[in-house]
């Protein structure tokens, strides 16, 4: 196989199917080439698997504040180059020769899913409901790399552009020697996406295998309905997000949680994270685990938002102190590994926001408030007078408790700026500079990395 080929295609790198040799089979030409059921199972169990978006989106929203010096974080001066170009809303992003982490890492996953699901339902040692079920997983795990893709390099979705507007390259199978990659509509990508969920809906178990680093039924009937949220079709995305909180509803109340020692960096909290968390129904860890921790402040427009005597996301994760130093700002400092995946409070606010689009103002606040009383010290339960203020209030807390998870900002402004109530012009200030980036600026969709547009010559490009 000409690995390298792919490699500068797609900038990404054959995942290694390294192991022990009584599980791998060494075939001709230097092919490993899996052939039990549980050889393609352990490769859900991969550890680059476990990853997913990175957190750099964040530097374009409105949640996130640098100043230009700053001992704590660094500052806009101490920010790599394609930070200060995103937080500035420049053109591009990454040079040619600079490596798009986002893109790179989800081409690689994509590829070690698409193994399994080619090869899997022809492994040994199985019954087929268990290869079903391994299979389902990878369709869930493409999916979602997937649907942050589309939603990354792409225009959002608009069912009457969908089909025309270029979305990214399909990359459905195990074969790495495709040339001349071109790619797929933004209608083809989600119509996969949909085909990939439909079918692992119906074969994931009940719940994960091991723990929520795998999929399971809520996870997939949850991405569902993210899907169509994202393509604005409200009804099937409430009607898929019941059916996840059906399969688990399970919230954590982050009410008992305290910060142990403010001197400490790691550790200072005793919020349990990744597995130990129920609220994690499939995680996918940012590649640097603490994900925007310590790198920047929240916004004013966003620290606006927080109860800041009583709301446990402010007390817990923002802070003005730590390790002995003084903060002129609300610092994010959580230390926890970031879940950039799925937890059931999206889902909560999920169907909260379908229910104000579409249907019961009180259903939508009666979501909302389950989730609010995990969160605040003597919550005061909301109330709308109608479903125009209940969306506001609902994508209020979704800022709230979605804050600096990969793309779902970004996304959210995208997708909110089609609708005249909710456009939003976001400006960065550095150095007595401001930097503005309008609701219709085309660099809210990011590049097509360099190093794939130089070995795919005829691939649209995004223009900015």
């Amino acid at each position: 196989m000409n690995t390298k080929i792919y490699k500068l295609l797609l900038g990404v790198c054959l995942v290694l199917l390294a192991s022990c040799d009584d599980y791998l089979d060494i075939k001709p030409k230097g092919v490993v080439i899996p052939e039990r059921c549980e050889d393609y199972e352990g490769l859900l169990n991969y550890a680059q698997l476990m990853k997913a978006s990175d957190s750099y989106p964040n530097f374009m929203t409105d949640d996130v504040f640098i100043p230009y010096d700053d001992d704590m974080t660094g500052g806009y001066r101490g920010l790599i180059l394609p930070e200060q170009r995103l937080y500035t809303f420049s053109s591009e992003t990454y040079g040619d020769g600079e490596s798009d982490f986002l893109w790179e890492g989800s081409y690689n996953r994509i590829y070690t899913y698409n193994v399994i699901i080619d090869n899997v339902m022809g492994s040994t040692e199985a019954t087929e409901e268990h290869k079903k079920q391994v299979r389902a997983e990878a369709l869930v795990g493409r999916a979602f790399e997937y649907l942050t893709l589309v939603n990354a390099y792409a225009k959002h979705y608009d069912p009457s552009t969908a089909a025309t507007d270029p979305g990214v390259p399909l990359m459905l199978d195990e074969n790495i020697n495709k040339t001349g990659l071109q790619r797929a509509s933004v209608q083809e990508v989600y119509d996969q996406i949909k085909i990939d969920l439909d079918e692992a809906s119906l074969n994931l178990p009940e719940k994960p295998v091991l723990n929520a680093f795998r999929a399971s039924k809520p996870v997939g009937y949850g991405m569902l309905a993210r899907m169509y949220l994202y393509m604005g079709d409200y009804k099937k995305a409430l009607e898929n997000a019941k059916i996840s909180l059906k399969h688990n509803s399970t919230l954590l109340s982050l009410l008992p949680y305290k910060v142990l020692d403010p001197e400490q960096w790691i550790g200072r909290l005793d919020v349990p994270a990744r597995a130990d968390n129920p609220e994690n129904i499939y995680i996918r860890l940012a590649p640097w685990v603490f994900g925007m921790t310590t790198k920047i402040y929240g916004s004013e427009d966003l620290m606006a938002l927080f109860d800041k005597e009583k709301d446990q996301r402010y007390l817990l994760y923002f802070t003005r102190y730590i390790g002995g130093i003084e903060c002129d700002y609300d610092l994010w400092a959580p230390y926890l590994y970031a879940n950039m995946a799925m937890a059931t409070p999206e889902i909560y606010l999920i169907a909260a926001e379908c229910e104000a689009r579409i249907g019961s103002k009180d259903k939508a606040m009666e979501y909302i408030n389950t989730l609010r009383d995990n969160r605040i010290f003597d919550n005061v339960a909301l109330s709308a007078s109608d479903n125009k203020e209940a969306l506001k209030l609902v994508l209020e807390e979704r800022r709230r408790e979605l804050t600096m998870l990969g793309c779902t900002r970004l996304i959210d402004l995208k997708r909110l700026n089609r609708e005249p109530e909710f456009v939003k012009t976001i400006v960065h200030e550095v150095n007595g500079v401001q930097y503005i980036l309008k609701p219709d600026d085309p660099k809210y969709i990011f590049p097509i990395p360099p190093t794939v547009l130089r070995f795919n010559p005829d691939m649209i490009p995004n223009i900015r």
